[in-house]
């Protein structure tokens, strides 16, 4: 590239130990550099640029179930702002298995699953699972909440 001089960074990502390359075009005068700049790809090809080696496999899959225990529904905070997603419990079943391999049997679900921890409970929006403080819910969420908490203790008394 003419009066660019190039340079080689190599980067070690400490967290999986990722290696990524990059190639970064200085000028040989700071002050006077190129007066148009090209947009080149990212990735694999004969083009410089950066590229991202996957990380090793471990070999291991891990399969999480979280446990639904009220379908998808907009809960709204004491501010009146609304908030979808589905009530989950604390408790999530987890089972790992080697890649490639089927997916093992989940275990059972506990008899009676923490619906309230510590004044919060918890709600899958999306694919994530969000701790909310159950006095920042309306009180009509509460109210349901408490509804869904009396019938699994007497759901779990019952099957004692």
């Amino acid at each position: 590239m003419g009066s660019m001089k190039s340079c080689r960074i190599w980067i070690l990502l400490l967290a999986g130990a990722t290696f990524c390359t990059a190639q970064v075009d200085f000028p040989a005068n700071p002050l006077v550099g190129p007066k148009k700049y090209t947009k080149r790809e990212v990735g694999g090809g004969a083009e410089p640029g950066a590229s991202v080696e996957a990380p090793a496999d471990s070999g291991t899959a891990r399969y999480v179930t979280h446990i639904v225990l009220y379908d998808t529904r907009f809960w709204t905070s004491v501010e009146g702002k609304p908030l979808a997603g589905k009530l989950v419990a604390f408790e999530d079943l987890v089972v790992t298995a080697p890649k490639g391999a089927p997916v093992p049997p989940m275990p059972a679900p506990p008899a009676k699953p923490t619906i309230v921890r510590d004044g919060n409970v918890r709600l899958l929006v999306g694919k994530k699972p969000v701790v909310v403080p159950l006095a920042r819910l309306s009180g009509q969420d509460r109210e349901l909440i408490d509804g869904i908490q009396a019938a699994l203790e007497k759901k779990a008394a019952e099957g004692r």
